[in-house]
């Protein structure tokens, strides 16, 4: 069955028109240069002049596109970390299988994600840049709580007696968790030997607490 996101990429490639096409995959090769250099340089030195630079055209056109250094960092971060929880969120929303399955399975993809390290670098820069700028922060404010809360609703389904209070804690802590993973896997590598038991552990933990409240 395929997701909102899918049938509307579906719909698009029926009915745009070339031009529309053309630009469209115009802004997701600057947003792809622009992830690679804010990964590659870090925060501090990104702009949208480089990002202009690195492609060959100029900085005008590349605002014709992608707006300002800001809209074009808000862009990026919708485009490599929101989307994750948007996928998460049609997972979760699959009433065609049961609670239990769609937590599982919204658990293995997260943790499968935190797992590769150029995500991992992405999103401690991003981290890193939220910290000094206001609007990126309170984006991925609205990301990661769109995330708990979406978990917690899931918990709640997995086992109806629990509290909303307690259905947030764990979804919380499971978060945290997987973010955590995505911190030690990227610097030290040690959970890929045993990454399968560690993905089967983590996800029977989980379980486990949730059916005993």
């Amino acid at each position: 069955m395929l997701s909102e996101a899918s049938r509307a990429e579906s719909l698009f490639e029926r009915t745009a028109s070339p031009r529309e096409k053309k630009r469209v995959q115009r802004i997701e090769d600057i947003i792809d240069t622009a992830a690679m250099l804010f990964v590659r340089d870090g925060y501090a030195q990104f702009s949208a002049r480089r990002v202009a630079s690195e492609m060959g055209i100029s900085l005008s056109n590349l605002q014709h596109y992608c707006g300002t250094t800001e809209n074009l960092l808000l862009s990026m971060i919708r485009a490599k970390i929101e989307v994750f929880v948007t996928q998460f969120v049609a997972i979760a929303d699959d009433t065609s299988r049961t609670p239990e399955q769609r937590l599982l399975e919204v658990i293995k993809e997260d943790m499968e994600a935190a797992r590769d390290p150029w995500i991992a670098s992405f999103s401690f820069q991003s981290w890193a840049l939220a910290e000094h700028d206001l609007a990126v922060g309170e984006h991925l404010k609205i990301i990661y709580e769109t995330f708990w809360r979406m978990m917690a609703k899931l918990i709640q389904e997995v086992n109806p007696q629990l509290t909303v209070a307690r259905s947030e804690i764990f979804a919380v802590l499971i978060a945290s968790q997987i973010e955590g993973l995505l911190f030690y896997n990227k610097h030290t590598a040690t959970l890929e030997q045993h990454w399968q038991e560690t993905l089967d552990t983590t996800m029977t933990m989980w379980l486990m607490m949730i059916r005993a409240g």
